[in-house]
């Protein structure tokens, strides 16, 4: 179990009124194309699992798809060439990459298995999709936007907004006892850490998983785990996660860092700590 943190918090002449709300990339504009590309790779798991489309029809939009893959190598080629943590998470990207376009050349062949390629096309979109997600939030924690917020309003808003994203459906208790307590981050950026968190804590074994904010006279911690018997009283929300690639914890930490937050991680318990708004 470790953490990091650097013990500094960005700050902004004029904050936002309440936490953004932006589509999935959860993903900032220069991230559109690849945005673009990833629906088209989606796309191609209906086209594969449909018996009304035809192999002709597929093939003729192969060479679309391969362009969209061109679209994605760059992107996370371009990642590969930057600090740690994206060079990271942009190396597992273009291997799932490379993975696509072998697929696509498969897909080429009329006697393939299309069931099976359509179940390799919707693994490899989520991972891609986690992929692309964890280099967008690197690129938005490197100039946070942050504003005073609630930490429970991050967390219902987090939970909230969830469920129109990709990913597995997971069920997810709430313990807010946070007493609305005040803090000044950017509210995009930790909600992205809670996704993280619940996909990390589920995949390490925790089902269902719980969710706890607390507060102290000068700090607020969100606590991801998994939930025990006394949490049955608490409330159920579903929320959506994307695969945790490779990089995630490592991305998690920079990101974390960035914005002045420590987060410890330990097994499939997560938690972030932030300083309480003055005042």
């Amino acid at each position: 179990m470790s953490s990091e943190s650097n013990g500094t918090k960005p700050d902004s002449d004029t904050p936002p009124s309440g936490p953004e709300r932006r589509p999935s990339a959860r993903a900032p504009s220069a991230w559109g194309a690849a945005r673009d590309a990833l629906a088209a790779v989606r796309n191609l798991e209906v086209l594969l699992r449909s018996a009304s489309v035809t192999h002709r029809t597929i093939l003729d939009l192969l060479p679309e798809l391969h362009s969209s893959a061109g679209v994605l190598r760059d992107a996370f080629q371009g990642a590969s060439a930057g600090e740690s943590a994206a060079s990271a998470v942009g190396s597992h990207g273009g291997a799932r990459v490379d993975e696509l376009s072998r697929l696509l050349d498969e897909a080429a062949d009329p006697q393939a298995q299309r069931d099976r390629l359509a179940t390799r096309a919707h693994a490899l979109a989520d991972e891609l999709e986690a992929s692309a997600d964890l280099l967008a939030l690197l690129e938005r924690a490197a100039a946070p936007m942050p504003t005073e917020v609630s930490i429970g309003l991050i967390v219902h808003e987090t939970a909230r907004m969830s469920g129109s994203a990709s990913g597995r459906e997971l069920a997810v208790r709430l313990d807010d006892a946070s007493q609305e307590c005040v803090v000044k981050t950017d509210p995009y950026i930790v909600g992205s850490l809670i996704v993280l968190a619940v996909g990390s804590a589920h995949g390490g074994g925790a089902d269902p998983v719980v969710v706890r904010a607390r507060c102290s006279a000068t700090e607020v911690t969100v606590v991801v785990e998994g939930a025990g018997p006394l949490d049955q009283q608490h409330p159920v929300v579903t929320m959506r996660v994307l695969p945790v690639v490779p990089a995630t914890e490592q991305a998690a930490r920079r990101v974390a860092d960035r914005i002045g937050a420590a987060l410890t991680v330990g097994g499939a318990r997560w938690s972030v700590v932030l300083a309480r708004a003055a005042g």
